[in-house]
């Protein structure tokens, strides 16, 4: 992306909260208003929100060049702005608190001006000009800027003492880590301020320390160990000031106050921002994780000359998530395998043939995050026309992207399809179907800024919604978004899923642009009206509907139209990179020449069907199939062991054909087997996938037998 819409002399924002919003892609948006919003002077406004409260945090840095949050309180008025560029804190730093020895002239300040009762705050940066007779001090203004109520928790304060400035001793506890009473303040904490800092170059004007709130559901603020904390950053205004400074200078301060006792706990250590991983996903809301590993803890009991009686929580915090609701979705995850019960809750008709089915937890437990475009192995039992019942695995995509409440599953009847028909014709509400985690290869990658093009044919829709519904919830609040085409075909309008849903989503995005092709329009569907297209996806098409760009493509639907449109993208230049592609039907591989290393990184799709022969053992292997008393010689123009099965008559379970579902899971009772591609499903000892296996001679075993 081009920086040309800022000028890096004259922007608010240093290069590491540059770099933050470069990476996280709102670096347009905040440019759009924070240089008119980020000022260099108090508005008069500012000054007397200032002037009428009982608290300030500070943040500060030591001679060590180690941050420090802290507060300073006083009466209505003991922060007063003699003028527009200057600010007055008449008052002395409380008993133990480091800002005492942090305030020589010319040091650095940050400051948060906080309204708890009123969830308004203000922000500004400073340095020091002199003290006043009371021990407080003056500063010089260096930025100021305004923030938004989210996460402040309402408390109406009382105040117990005036001044400060003669001091009165409490009782202090130091360490190098965390006592009994320091763990006890935080786990109880739903607030905290966090000060960080950059002071790269001291003629420039961004120079200096920030001091941040930090709100959420009590005991956010996790402990890990004695010297760690770690807690989950929330969205917030995109100036990425306490992330883009860590980014530069990996120091914080914390201050968590107990509002109740008065005690007060003060923290300095080094910060590590985790962009990805376990807890961020498991973690309701979080965009990230901060670490802090402990350099220093100070522990000052009753310290505040002030009580605050809780009123209320934000409701920003409905969307958050806590760390017991985290923790139980990580103890889940670490299962992935394990068969999870969930509860049809809603059916819904997509069309003619599609319905889409909306599954919860049984348990009532935490759902396991996925990426859009991953599919559900399932699980389910069929009875059998002879009174008997059968266990079936299919795997079936999740067809809206993740929001902790349920999994859709958008099916397909097929009149051939045992399951598929079961779902159709048996299932209702309340019904049970069992399921593992979500999985497979295909799915967006939302590490590009890329401009999308969707391309899907009649179920192959499935995915893209769920693709289309993360890059649009993405795209919320940002001035600039990615360009999205969904380009889809199906046969006519009975049978075009999520077609209404589509059609508003393209009145409420402007940066999607929806195409409809039938190929055999009804007398009742109307070209312009309901469809954009008579015919299939086609090179013509896509020349006409895009321009010169550099797309990420995904492909999804039946084997022709994937080899089909494949082979457009590729006459229109495009690199095999950009292409992702799954397909509804027999597993292929569209690429003609691709290396190992490339094949299993950028295909989703890996099945013996499609590959050399020269790539498989050379020498026959004798397959026997024990349950059925069958037995066939393998060779490397069998392909997979579910081929070698299927050719002498047997049916197994099967779904993707890919090695990604499951589904064709069965026992080896002797023998050896490899997987040439790979696979993606945790397999036990004993087992074996059949979509993805060969079987191979060893010097103990000649022959395969399987449990079939």
């Amino acid at each position: 992306m081009s920086d040309s819409f800022f000028d890096p002399k004259t922007t608010p924002f240093h290069e590491g909260e540059l770099t933050v919003q470069r990476r996280l892609g709102v670096l347009e948006n905040v440019h759009s208003y924070a240089p008119k919003f980020v000022r260099n002077f108090l508005p008069d406004q500012h000054r007397e929100f200032y002037s009428q409260l009982p608290q300030i945090v500070v943040g500060s840095l030591d001679e060590q060049g180690r941050p420090w949050a802290s507060m300073v309180v006083g009466p209505a008025g003991f922060i007063r702005s003699p003028d527009r560029y200057s600010m007055v804190i008449d008052n002395a730093p409380l008993f133990g608190d480091p800002l005492r020895e942090n305030l020589k002239t010319g040091n650095p300040l940050g400051f948060l001006g906080i309204e708890f009762h009123a969830r308004r705050r203000n922000r500004l940066t400073g340095k020091v000009i002199g003290g006043t007779e009371s021990g407080g001090f003056a500063i010089k203004v260096d930025q100021s800027f305004g923030n938004c109520p989210q996460f402040i928790q309402a408390r109406t304060p009382s105040l117990k003492e005036t001044r400060t400035s003669d001091v009165i001793e409490r009782s202090v506890f130091r360490s190098g880590d965390l006592d009994t009473g320091s763990r006890a303040i935080i786990s109880q904490a739903d607030t905290f301020f966090i000060a960080s800092a950059y002071f790269e170059d001291e003629s420039d004007r961004r120079h200096g320390v920030d001091a941040s709130h930090r709100g959420g559901k009590p005991g956010f603020l996790k402990v890990i160990d004695n010297k760690t904390l770690l807690f989950p950053d929330f969205p917030g205004n995109n100036h990425f000031n306490t992330i883009g400074n860590i980014e530069l200078y990996p120091k914080v301060g914390i201050l968590v106050p107990d509002f109740t006792s008065g005690d007060l706990l003060y923290i300095t250590g080094t910060a590590e921002i985790i962009w990805d991983g376990p807890e961020v996903r498991a973690f309701t809301d979080a965009q990230r994780m901060v670490q802090v590993t402990i350099d220093e803890a100070v522990r000052v009991e009753k310290s505040l000359p002030m009580r605050w009686k809780f009123e209320s929580y934000s409701s920003f915090l409905d969307l958050t998530g806590s760390w017991e609701d985290a923790d139980e979705v990580l103890a889940i995850t670490r299962d992935r395998d394990a068969w999870r019960r969930y509860v049809v809750a809603k059916i819904e008709k997509e069309s003619e043939t599609i319905t889409s089915f909306y599954l919860v937890p049984e348990d009532k437990k935490a759902l396991i995050d996925y990426e859009p475009g991953q599919h559900l192995p399932i699980k389910m039992i069929i009875p059998e026309s002879d009174g008997s019942k059968r266990e079936v695995r299919r795997t079936y995509t999740v067809s809206n992207a993740f929001n902790g409440r349920f999994y859709r599953l958008s099916i397909k009847r097929e009149e051939t399809g045992l399951v598929s028909k079961y779902f159709h014709d048996r299932i209702k509400p309340g019904d049970v179907v069992e399921a593992q985690a979500p999985r497979g290869d295909f799915h967006l990658d939302k590490d590009s800024n890329r401009p999308v093009v969707f391309l899907s044919g009649g179920v192959g829709v499935t995915p893209m919604i769920a693709m289309l519904e993360s890059l649009l919830e993405e795209a919320k609040g940002k001035q600039s978004k990615r360009e999205i085409h969904f380009i889809h075909g199906t046969r006519n309008g009975s049978e075009h899923a999520f077609e209404k849903y589509l059609n508003a989503l393209g009145t409420w995005f402007d940066c999607l642009k929806e195409h409809n092709s039938y190929s055999l329009p009804q007398s009742g569907d109307i070209l312009g009206r309901d469809f954009n297209r008579k015919g299939r996806i086609d090179l013509k098409l896509l020349q006409n509907l895009l321009s010169l760009d550099d797309y990420d493509f995904y492909l999804c639907g039946p084997s022709t139209f994937m080899s089909s449109l494949y082979e457009a993208l590729v006459a229109l230049g495009v690199r095999d990179d950009r292409i992702r592609y799954e397909s509804f039907g027999p597993a292929m591989v569209l690429k003609s020449q691709v290396s190992e290393a490339d094949f299993t990184a950028s295909v989703s799709i890996r099945n013996l069907e499609t590959v050399d022969s020269t790539e498989l053992p050379n020498e026959p292997v004798v397959v026997r199939f024990a349950k059925s008393n069958l037995e066939a010689e393998w060779n490397s123009e069998k392909g997979s062991l579910l081929q070698l099965a299927e050719e002498v008559g047997l049916s197994p379970d099967f779904s993707c054909r890919s090695g990604n579902c499951g589904a064709c899971t069965s026992k080896v009772k002797s023998g050896s087997v490899i997987y040439p591609r790979g696979h993606s499903v945790g397999l036990t000892d004993g087992e074996v996938l059949l979509c993805s296996a060969v079987p191979v001679k060893t010097d103990e075993q000649a022959e395969l037998i399987l449990d079939l």
